[in-house]
């Protein structure tokens, strides 16, 4: 898949379940701050993959839509400021939707 081994595609998705659950409480200390690293890292390496699969797309609709995630995402890592709780489940779900057109892009290819 896309140039990012089976097991970081695990372990993406395990740091996404654990981002929304730490936002329920209150997620701050070392763990939260660790997780929120990770989820900046993962989007780095999906975001470039999902703007290229939006220009792949021929629904004007659909491609917006990869693309307004997509720049959402980068500005969510020019941002470090913010409610913890929030940027976290914000990171988490921004991971999640990235991986998911990555991983349309590769059913496609």
């Amino acid at each position: 898949m896309s140039a990012v081994p089976t097991s970081t595609w695990i372990d993406m998705g395990r740091d996404v379940d654990l981002a929304l659950a730490l936002s329920e409480g209150r997620p701050t200390g070392p763990a939260a701050d660790e997780v929120r690293r990770r989820l900046r890292s993962y989007i780095g390496q999906l975001v470039d993959p999902a703007e290229a699969y939006a220009k792949t797309l021929a629904d004007s609709r659909a491609r917006c839509i990869v693309e307004q995630t997509a720049e959402h995402a980068r500005a969510l890592l020019r941002d470090q400021g913010g409610d913890p709780a929030t940027m976290l489940r914000l990171l988490g779900k921004a991971t999640y939707c990235l991986m998911r057109y990555v991983t349309c892009a590769d059913s496609v290819a």
